[in-house]
């Protein structure tokens, strides 16, 4: 089928879509860099449970973090299906979360952390109880593939004109999260007893009217605040809705900060610094040495390495200072830069049931080594 100018709609469709993006400029082997990701992290949860806390292995293991972003944006880059691939790594981190409470919560006896986890049901079953304790499993401290799954949507902001669409899945999972963890610590406790005061004497019009005009006008919260900036955004980004480019990752940002996600809105924002200069290698030097030095700032100065105490006053003050800046916990990722870089020759095609069944397999091995090196219960 042909229009009047003899020229098929499937045709012109093509003719007018959107050029292919660039490749990444980096190093494309994601299968081997999710191996030496795998490793490093390994390497840094030993440490932690397994070696009390010590610090050189985590050292190594800043470096897994880097590598980890890197190989989602390469298989954003790669995906036929961007809404499937959010999902998979959404489940991978559902899937894995009680074993990395179980793995790295508590150091030590397996049974002493399963008899805290379990002490709201010291009274008998009952739902609170039952909350608590699926709180605790899986919202007190999330796995990194939460703040993986966040840096995703970002980037589905940033390049999908149609991205909403494409993240409903787990932009509802993101949403739900974060009413549950706001139910949880509190936080709107105050906003549901203003809500419930116009109900009191029954249900009516003019009372569904008091709490419409007390949750968009009276009651500040960050709900609210959110749904009118999102809308007027919405409304004046035109056509493309390209405005999601600005306020989708900014919305992830802050889901990060609520959710306490691994790395929080930093590595949010790290992850969406990376993409940004993906299709230069000079670009991703730059970006990813100048901010992980920011975010080292914030650290502590390691004092000493492998026994040995670290004297940066035998140097001179414009090599100390330097030297100083590099020795903090996240400004030992840097190590990652070669990696992400260098352009291997081969890779490694892993299987893409396997590559998602890397992290919480690790997770597993470190349980059964806590099971044999500290035994089930104290």
């Amino acid at each position: 089928m042909t229009d009047i100018a003899g020229e098929s709609p499937r045709r012109r469709s093509r003719r007018h879509a959107d050029p292919p993006s660039p490749a990444p400029a980096g190093n494309m082997a994601t299968g081997l860099l999710k191996l030496f990701a795998l490793v490093f992290m390994f390497v840094d949860h030993s440490g932690k449970v397994l070696f009390n806390d010590m610090v050189e292995m985590r050292t190594l293991g800043r470096i897994a973090f880097p590598l980890y972003i890197w190989c989602m944006i390469v298989g954003f880059y790669r995906t036929r299906n961007v809404s499937r691939y959010m999902i998979r790594v959404m489940l991978t981190g559902l899937v894995s979360q009680p074993l990395y409470y179980l793995a790295l919560d508590y150091q030590g006896h397996l049974g002493v952390l399963i008899d805290k986890t379990l002490l709201p049901f010291s009274g008998g079953f009952s739902f609170p109880a039952l909350w608590e304790v699926l709180y605790t499993v899986f919202m007190a401290k999330p796995n990194i593939f939460l703040t993986l799954l966040m840096g995703l949507v970002a980037l589905c902001a940033i390049r999908e004109k149609d991205w909403l669409r494409k993240v409903w899945i787990p932009g509802c999972f993101l949403m739900l999260m974060t009413v549950l963890a706001l139910i949880h610590d509190k936080k709107l406790d105050p906003v549901w007893q203003k809500l419930s005061a116009p109900f009191a004497a029954g249900f009516s019009i003019s009372a569904m009217w008091e709490a419409v005009v007390i949750f968009f006008w009276k009651t500040p919260n960050y709900f609210s605040l959110l749904l009118l900036a999102a809308s007027l955004l919405w409304k004046i980004s035109g056509k493309d809705r390209r405005m999601g480019q600005v306020w989708g990752p900014a919305v992830l940002m802050i889901l990060a900060t609520v959710l306490k996600a691994d790395y929080g809105w930093k590595g949010v924002l790290f992850f969406i610094m990376i993409y940004a200069v993906q299709n230069t290698r000079t670009g991703l030097a730059a970006v990813i040495v100048s901010y992980l030095l920011f975010w080292g700032g914030s650290y502590s100065i390691t004092a000493s390495l492998f026994g040995e105490k670290i004297k940066l006053n035998l140097l001179p003050d414009s090599l100390a200072s330097p030297v100083r800046s590099l020795l903090r916990s996240e400004t030992y990722a840097i190590a990652s830069l070669p990696l992400i870089l260098i352009r291997f020759p081969r890779d490694l095609r892993l299987p893409k049931w396997l590559s998602y069944l890397l992290y919480p397999g690790h997770l597993i091995i470190l349980i059964v080594l806590k099971i044999l090196i500290f035994g089930w219960a104290g």
